[in-house]
């Protein structure tokens, strides 16, 4: 097993900033002392995953997730605690050194390295003597050797087994082969998915190569593009193109410029416009929507200038109201796609074409000529609307866009809302995907619900309760609890991440993390952890009180005798008495 010393360990998560990582994955605001955004390990509208700087940890209030910056970059990227360190030390210039066997490859282990060879091989054979016509071709388009580097586009050429070859040997399980996508299946074994295309690797957050899309170069193959399918590593509804590179210009703009080609995307990227993003081998989707909204609230509609391109656009538009996020489309020129339009008109071109971008719901009155139509194609086109309309849960955006409606066709805003309300009726929304919060959980009973406010006492003030705490550790009955506050008087620290990193399993991190993310003012924590100390001794003799009184009801609707009982009862009324008075 590989292991990498704690010195360094500590040393990565000190220099490391959970802030400024967590936002390269999640558009955070800040919310008194901690950041809230919205969760990327569920589906939420409502941001609740938050991370508090100054305890070097994070917790979603929806899902329940939480841990240190390492168990972050561990669940968001599905590597290991050996992984996360490694990435994270790159990040900061830390070398990691390892110790030990690392033993058998995880899948994901091996599904990025099947994933990297290629996008060296691709990329070799583009500037090799097979590939010129290919490379040629890119130059001919516009794309630079330097844009051509910088996102490792390649090509695969016609042979069906040339990566097949390359990977062979090389200790890859036949599991992942077949769950890389990158091969097919032949008589003979796995041969190559991708020949005889131009190959766009496709990076996960962490410039990770996780899946291909493939464009068909001097072959009859009908399909123009071919893109990886479904795969551990790549669910095309979640991944956008290029996204590794620009999203923090996205964030610092605050706005997306999105297109949907590989080559739209090159393009602008190129001409200076690197706040933009492509969707990755599939329609765009809520899935997308939500997504994206992790890092802004508006995004610009860059599709093709065709009528599937605008249809396209007004599907994505929505998409994205849906999901409260700010929708606005470019009016691309007749016929053309955002590659053409920029290699055509040039980039201030484009730029003004984005700057002029109109909201969704203007643009598709305009594209359809709506105040123009016949009144019955009017009408339905208005049905139309009304059924977008209704899916938006924000009732502010709802209520604009409504009003908007009627003043644009010059309709009655109150037909509108009846219309509406109808539309609603017909197409009931699903509720918001969301998970069961783990609060529910959590630690119920008084005796449990003392336990964690001696933790979160000893947590907030360490140095003026740690030997109080310690003297009776022994009345932490709950051991998720006791090993918490254990952990705590053994590490002798304030820092909230080491002691999260102990627990491996991610439930137990989940419900502590949720305690250690309380905010705790505390004027007097003595008094406070006494306080807990006497609930804990006490509660013990409460519980044999109530099953002493439940028994004596028992005894005397039987007409049994009850003095015995009656004398235990009142032998424990003293113990009782006597905690809270040598207690005071």
């Amino acid at each position: 097993m590989a292991r990498i010393s704690q010195e360094t360990i500590d040393r990565i998560r000190h220099a490391s900033d959970i802030l400024d990582v967590i936002s390269q994955y999640v558009n955070l605001k800040k919310r008194g002392r901690n950041y809230f955004g919205l969760c990327p390990f569920h589906h939420e509208r409502t941001p609740s995953f938050s991370v508090a700087p100054e305890k070097e940890i994070y917790h979603c209030f929806g899902c329940g997730a939480g841990g240190s910056v390492f168990n972050f970059i561990m669940e968001h990227e599905n590597l290991s605690f050996v992984e996360a360190v490694q990435q994270l030390g790159r990040r900061y210039g830390i070398e990691v050194e390892l110790t030990g066997d690392s033993g058998t490859k995880r899948l994901f282990t091996q599904l990025y390295e099947i994933h990297e060879i290629a996008a060296n091989l691709y990329q070799k054979n583009l500037f090799s003597d097979r590939g010129n016509a290919a490379l040629e071709y890119l130059i001919n388009r516009g794309l630079s050797d330097k844009t051509i580097k910088t996102f490792r586009v390649g090509f695969a050429h016609g042979s069906w087994d040339y990566l097949t070859e390359t990977v062979r040997g090389k200790g890859f399980t036949r599991e992942a082969i077949d769950k890389s996508g990158l091969f097919g299946k032949g008589k003979q074994g796995p041969v190559d998915r991708f020949r005889s295309r131009i190959m766009f690797p496709i990076m996960n957050r962490s410039s990770k190569v996780i899946a291909f899309g493939g464009r068909v170069f001097e072959s009859d193959d009908p399909a123009k593009y071919m893109n990886s399918p479904e795969t551990p590593l790549y669910h095309k509804s979640e991944v956008f193109y290029g996204y590794h590179k620009t999203a923090p210009d996205v964030r610092s703009e605050n706005a997306a410029v999105l297109v949907e080609g590989y080559m739209d995307f090159l393009q602008m990227y190129q001409g200076g416009i690197q706040n933009v993003l492509a969707v990755s081998g599939t329609a765009f989707t809520d899935r997308h929507a939500l997504q994206i909204g992790k890092i802004t609230q508006k995004v610009y509609l860059t599709y093709d200038g065709d009528e599937a391109g605008k249809k396209a656009a007004l599907r994505a538009g929505y998409s994205l109201l849906q999901n409260s996020i700010d929708a606005l489309i470019v009016s691309v020129p007749e016929n053309l796609d955002p590659d053409d339009w920029m290699r055509k008109d040039g980039v201030k071109t484009v730029q003004e074409g984005i700057s002029g971008a109109l909201p969704l719901l203007k643009y598709h009155l305009q594209v359809t000529d709506a105040k123009n139509l016949p009144a019955v194609e009017r009408s339905n086109l208005v049905k139309e609307i009304l059924a977008e309309l209704a899916e938006i849960r924000d009732s502010i955006i709802r209520d604009d866009l409504l009003q908007t409606l009627a003043n644009e066709l010059k309709i009655n805003e109150q037909e509108l809302i009846r219309k509406l309300k109808e539309a609603a009726s017909r197409k009931r929304l699903p509720p918001p995907d969301e998970p069961t919060s783990t609060q529910t959980n959590l630690f119920t009973t008084v005796a449990q619900k003392a336990q964690v406010e001696i933790l979160t006492t000893l947590v907030s003030s360490f140095s003026e309760v740690k030997q109080l705490v310690k003297d009776h550790l022994d009345l932490m009955s709950e051991p998720l609890l006791n090993k918490a506050a254990s952990l705590f008087l053994e590490y002798d620290v304030d820092s909230t991440a080491v002691i999260l990193e102990q627990f491996e399993d991610k439930i137990e991190r989940d419900k502590i993390a949720s305690i250690l993310m309380v905010e705790q003012n505390i004027d007097d924590p003595q008094s406070v952890i006494q306080e807990c100390l006497i609930t804990l001794k006490a509660q013990p003799i409460k519980d044999k009180i109530e099953q002493a009184r439940l028994k004596i009801r028992e005894l005397e609707a039987a007409g049994q005798d009850t003095n015995d009982i009656v004398l235990e009862e009142r032998q424990l009324h003293k113990q009782l008495l006597l905690i809270y008075q040598t207690n005071k």
